[in-house]
């Protein structure tokens, strides 16, 4: 009896102590849980970031690489003013002009872009590059149209020269008793190929010359685009007239050479 007394205590004390016991490998494998669900949200955290980081690296070549593509065209684009001769100088000052303004605003705008460092910021600057620079959309079909005025404009120039000694050889022809009528005739329609090429050609870059940027003006882009659409229509009829110059000139070419007269008229001059 006595060592069933004795043992009670003991048994008491230990199923006292078991749920202590419990609670504690409870908690300590609480604890672990919990470190580790940190260690993971940490790492998911950090790949996060990363990610986030590489995305916005990504966005910022790409919009660096649009950027410097419109600057490298820009610059090719002035050489091409720099080099125009028929155009007036303030028309040729203002496109230089507009063009080192753009390049300046693309610029600053890479500059901005590179620095920021937040993705909703990014996302707007990057989206202003075709957005709010609508003025790059205008400038170079300008310079296109300005460019390819003034390389007309030089043709009809060198196709007057040329025009000046036809005419010679062709009087001079007549003088001496040939029959110069159909020479005389397509001199004459030469004469007017190359006024009406030459008042195309100028129109072509006074209708477009005044032209500003729409600035996202539905009404005003589409006036911009009509007229340069109006300028490229110009310029297609040019080059069909100057086309149709060129038949006269070998056509008077021809002509004086049957005659044996000014058969070297155009041995020295040409019209590309």
């Amino acid at each position: 009896m006595k060592k069933l007394l004795y043992t009670l205590p003991i048994l008491l004390g230990l199923s006292t102590l078991a749920p202590a016991l419990a609670f504690a490998q409870t908690g300590a494998a609480n604890v672990g849980v919990t470190a580790e669900v940190r260690t993971t949200a940490a790492s998911t955290s950090v790949k996060a970031n990363a990610a986030a980081t590489a995305a916005m690296t990504k966005k910022k070549d790409r919009a660096h690489q649009e950027l410097q593509r419109r600057v490298d065209a820009l610059t090719e684009i002035n050489t091409r003013v720099q080099a125009m001769q028929q155009v007036t100088p303030s028309f040729k000052q203002s496109l230089a002009n507009a063009i080192q303004t753009q390049i300046s605003a693309f610029q600053g705008l890479d500059a901005k872009i590179q620095a920021d460092t937040d993705d909703v910021t990014l996302k707007s600057d990057v989206q202003s590059i075709t957005q709010s620079y609508r003025v790059y959309a205008l400038v170079l079909p300008q310079i296109h149209i300005a460019a390819a005025a003034d390389r007309a404009v030089s043709i009809t120039a060198m196709m007057t020269t040329l025009g000046t000694k036809l005419a010679a050889r062709i009087q001079a022809a007549g003088e001496a008793g040939a029959d110069i009528t159909a020479l005389q005739t397509t001199l004459n329609d030469l004469g007017a190929k190359i006024t009406d090429a030459n008042t195309k050609a100028q129109a072509s870059v006074s209708s477009t010359a005044s032209l500003t940027s729409d600035n996202g003006d539905s009404t005003k882009k589409a006036a911009n685009d009509a007229a340069l659409k109006e300028a490229r229509a110009n310029l297609k009829t040019v080059e069909a007239t100057l086309k149709a110059a060129r038949a006269d000139i070998m056509t008077i070419t021809k002509g004086l050479a049957k005659l044996s007269v000014g058969a070297n008229a155009t041995s020295t001059t040409s019209v590309q």
